[in-house]
């Protein structure tokens, strides 16, 4: 069983490169932590019958960094969540669009 500390985040259409840039870099660095076992980034493909979807003038990634458990989670919360929050701000600049979950893989 794993837990999923999921955050997802709204970015303009022009600046998707960037973020995909950002989150294979610079987040990967700023998450690291001795009891994450995967990290990866999303981009939301598509909602289903919304026809207009491609024509938003924003994108939603999420990041999801994978954990034993949910200890490990709010640990890593606890002591990386603002270094990876300061590392998106300082590309994205202040007050980001995003939320946070924690999912339990069943």
């Amino acid at each position: 069983m794993s837990y999923i500390f999921n955050i997802s985040f709204v970015v303009p259409v022009a600046r998707k490169q960037g973020f995909i840039g950002w989150a294979s870099g610079e987040a990967r660095l700023a998450a690291a932590s001795d009891t994450l076992r995967d990290f990866r980034s999303l981009l939301v493909a598509a909602i289903p019958g919304d026809t207009e979807f491609d024509k938003s003038p924003d994108r939603t990634f999420s990041i999801q960094l994978c954990f034993d458990s949910l200890k490990d989670c709010r640990e890593w919360h606890a002591s990386r969540f603002d270094s990876l929050m300061l590392s998106y701000s300082a590309w994205h600049g202040p007050n980001p669009l995003f939320f946070a979950t924690i999912l339990k893989e069943v």
